[in-house]
């Protein structure tokens, strides 16, 4: 990776936080809150609140790879992206690295 490419990541925690079924909030440098999750052995890192009406994701459920909105009960499906149920409109998601035993988040969305 170039230089510029490294600075893009940003350390999130330790690869060791996370199991799977775990859901860690982290924030990043620019004030945005990022959900870490442990689904089927990999960390995936969604917008940390509801994209419906900003509930805390966090306080919501993960059971295998959906995740659940703890108020109005939208769904997703973390690994494909996929909205299921109710749900309306999609979930943010970014990229994530694991390197030497830390998980890295890139902070910008992706497409």
């Amino acid at each position: 990776m170039t230089d510029l490419v490294e600075q893009d990541w940003v350390p999130a925690c330790a690869r060791s936080e996370i199991s799977d079924g775990d859901k860690l909030e982290v924030e990043l440098p620019n004030g945005d809150f990022v959900l870490l999750l442990g689904v089927n052995g990999k960390v995936i890192a969604v917008c940390g609140d509801c994209p419906h009406q900003d509930t805390p994701l966090a306080e919501g459920s993960l059971i295998g790879s959906v995740l659940t909105c703890p108020v109005h009960f939208w769904q997703w499906d973390v690994e494909s992206g996929e909205m299921l149920g109710p749900a309306e409109l999609p979930l943010t998601r970014y990229a994530v690295r694991e390197d030497a035993g830390q998980v890295f988040i890139r902070p910008h969305p992706v497409a």
